[in-house]
């Protein structure tokens, strides 16, 4: 069954332009993994993905839930002049908190090193905090961009085409001069993030000159919402980043604490691939919710609940031939980072399995965050991330790597399941492709 049964015209387009842009995101991903895992190691990988984790942790926090917050306010209307202004505070707002962040890694790089007792990362830190500022801008111009119905843009800006950029100048490099360091990647990112940032402006700046030339709609306008309410919306996005950021940061991070650096390189390897599952919600999550929340501006709940619906289906449908790979070739695709990485087989399968769940659901967390929801959505990832790292501490000492990858794995489907249940019950829209078992509440 094809894309179009789901999808069609504009839509179709704009799925289609950004399963490009992802797609050449996710290949950016991959390819900086393998790169360090062939030049590098498990060894280095595992360091890299510490270096990695500060820059994502810093960047989560900088942004401070304004990405979401501008998709959110300017998707409503992004012919209104007051995206703007909304823009313009985000912008200030995220490069202040950014340039805190990395004085702050400089500072304590030393210091992060001892306790992970990893020496090397000290090195590779300076250039992520170098990177810091950059990264976090980049993504809330992303988040402006899936407002004004940019979403392949958007996913150029992210962390996918920072890592392309980084691999290509890391091989770049190691051609030149027949090796480097692994403070080499740091430098790597550092570069990339800044020649996105640019790349991110210029094409603000484009849409606003072309906006301006074809001059704005009449009776489109929105009135301007206080600043204190758009300071709140994302404060709670904020919050909720909070489970991106336990994946993603938080996780790596303890297990980089309990486990060797060839352990922690295995383990990043499995969750690099896994990803790449989902990465059809990525594309989605750019396209839909900027259309979510119009739709529950307007009262369409029935156009709401069927394009919610739409999205699942194509997710699953795109996601499965993925997930086959990664279940019966595990060991093939992890031999692309190195000969060592094949031991991360049963981590893969894993995590697998938790990505296709999470790709099942459909965009369960956008649905509550783009109609009003967020507090509550909030809260979901609160609890169910809290409870995973509780796990990830008492599964670590006793399965080692294998208790990171099932932990990982509960965080993901319990936020999903209990997002799920929620989305049902407050807008009585069902996205698993598979009957209601909650008709009957």
């Amino acid at each position: 069954m094809s894309i179009k049964h789901y999808v069609s015209g504009e839509m179709f387009l704009a799925l289609m332009r950004t399963s490009l842009a992802r797609g050449i995101a996710a290949l950016g991903t991959l390819l900086l993994g393998i790169v360090l895992g062939r030049l590098y190691g498990a060894g280095g990988v595992g360091v890299f993905a510490l270096a990695q984790s500060v820059l994502l942790g810093a960047g989560i926090l900088a942004r401070y839930g304004l990405d979401n917050t501008l998709m959110r306010y300017v998707g409503r209307n992004y012919e209104s002049r007051n995206v703007l202004i909304y823009l313009q505070w985000a912008c200030r707002k995220a490069s202040i908190l950014s340039l805190v962040a990395a004085v702050a890694i400089l500072l304590m790089r030393d210091w992060v090193a001892w306790v992970f007792g990893a020496p090397a990362l000290a090195s590779v830190l300076v250039g992520i905090g170098v990177a810091v500022p950059a990264f976090t801008v980049s993504f809330v111009l992303s988040g402006f961009m899936k407002g004004i119905r940019k979403p392949a843009t958007a996913n150029l800006l992210e962390n996918g085409a920072i890592s392309l950029v980084a691999a290509v100048l890391i091989i770049s490099v190691h051609w030149w001069k027949g090796g480097g360091q692994l403070e080499m990647a740091g430098w790597a990112m550092a570069i990339a993030a800044w020649v996105v940032l640019v790349q991110g402006v210029w094409q603000v700046y484009r849409w606003f000159g072309l906006s301006n030339s074809k001059g704005r709609e009449q009776g489109l306008e929105d009135e301007l919402i206080a600043r204190s309410e758009f300071t709140r919306t994302s404060q709670s996005f904020l919050v909720m980043s909070l489970a991106q950021f336990v994946q993603q940061v938080v996780s790596i991070m303890i297990a980089g604490v309990f486990l060797s650096n060839d352990d922690l390189g295995l383990f990043k390897a499995a969750e690099r691939v896994a990803l790449l599952i989902s990465f059809v919600l990525l594309v989605i999550n750019a396209v839909f919710p900027p259309r979510f929340a119009k739709l529950y501006h307007q009262g369409d709940m029935k156009g709401l609940s069927h394009l919610a619906r739409q999205g699942a289906a194509l997710g699953l449908m795109m996601a499965a031939p993925l997930l086959a790979v990664c279940l019966f070739f595990p060991s093939w695709v992890l031999g692309w980072f190195g000969p060592d990485f094949g031991e991360a087989s049963l981590l893969l399968r894993i995590l697998a399995i938790a990505q296709l769940i999470n790709v099942a659901t459909g965009s369960v967390g956008y649905l509550l965050n783009m109609t009003g929801h967020e507090k509550l959505m909030r809260n979901i990832a609160l609890v169910c991330n809290v409870s995973g790292v509780l796990l990830l501490f008492l599964a670590l000492p006793i399965l080692g790597v294998l208790g990171a990858a099932i932990s990982l794995a509960v965080m993901i489907l319990s936020q999903n399941i209990v997002a799920l249940i929620f989305v049902w019950r407050r807008l009585r829209i069902w996205t698993l492709p598979c009957p209601n078992f909650l008709n009957s509440t």
